[in-house]
């Protein structure tokens, strides 16, 4: 793939966007190419957790100016179906059955700020800047941003996101609770890869239906989040890893899983 590299290590598939000298850039090439990895991730129940990074100091500047300008007389029909597009892979993104970890070592602009509000969980260094750039190119959010910022950091403030075009850096992002935790550019991958290989050994079916019930529950009432929470309780129970985990803890053994590792200071 032109646009990226993924291979799996330890049960974490691992995408690196591969064209730094573009910044990373969110077109059509690079949506084929992660929803063809995506198709590849479903299939494959080896792969526990994916990771999605871009490279040094740039994760995704967001959508490809040239290609843009280029279609820029294409007509609302052509921009409907393409946005369209980008929303079934975003759909395919948070519906995922893995947990979704994005490293971001560099601006997430536009697209790139919506690619990073996929993943269940951010990890930043402070060279990390976040941008709902659209309205400087007199354009609305897309890529599902519409749907996620509020969600993430209350209809407020996406607005005021939104309408300033203003870059958020590391911080005030984790203040915000778009980033999970901060971390020094060289640490950034190992930190990932203790949370993303911790993840690994946590029962699968009853991380993907906690991951599909915490998806709904914004948009759930609570009668119908009730009733998923007992279907999704009576699914885990059905799988063999209540039994290991129990069965262990009785017998005063370490669980299969005990959470992330701590922040090695």
């Amino acid at each position: 793939m032109d646009t990226l590299s993924f291979e799996v290590v330890n049960r974490v598939g691992w995408i690196r966007l591969a064209r730094p000298e573009k910044h990373n850039p969110f077109d059509a090439e690079l949506r084929a190419d992660l929803m063809a990895v995506l198709e590849q991730v479903r299939q494959d129940p080896e792969i526990r957790v994916l990771v999605l990074a871009g490279t040094p100091g740039a994760f995704c500047a967001g959508g490809n100016l040239q290609v843009l300008h280029e279609h820029l007389d294409s007509g609302p029909h052509y921009w409907q179906q393409r946005i369209k597009t980008g929303l079934r892979f975003i759909q395919d993104m948070l519906n995922l059955g893995r947990p979704v970890i994005a490293a971001v070592d560099g601006p997430a602009m536009g697209a790139g700020f919506a690619l990073a509000l996929c993943a269940d969980m951010v990890v930043a260094t402070p060279r990390a800047r976040f941008c709902m750039a659209y309205l400087r190119l007199g354009l609305v959010p897309d890529l599902g941003a519409l749907y996620l910022l509020p969600r993430a950091v209350g209809l407020q403030r996406a607005k005021e996101l939104m309408f300033s075009t203003r870059d958020i850096d590391a911080e005030e992002a984790r203040q915000l609770g778009l980033v999970m935790e901060v971390h020094e550019s060289e640490a950034l991958e190992e930190r990932v890869r203790q949370i993303a290989e911790s993840l690994t050994h946590a029962a699968p079916i009853a991380l993907a239906l906690t991951k599909a019930a915490l998806n709904a529950s914004l948009d759930a009432d609570q009668q119908t989040l009730f009733t998923l929470e007992a279907a999704s309780q009576a699914a885990a129970f059905a799988a063999p890893e209540p039994r290991v985990a129990i069965e262990a803890m009785l017998a005063k053994k370490a669980p299969p899983f005990r959470g992330f590792p701590k922040v090695r200071t």
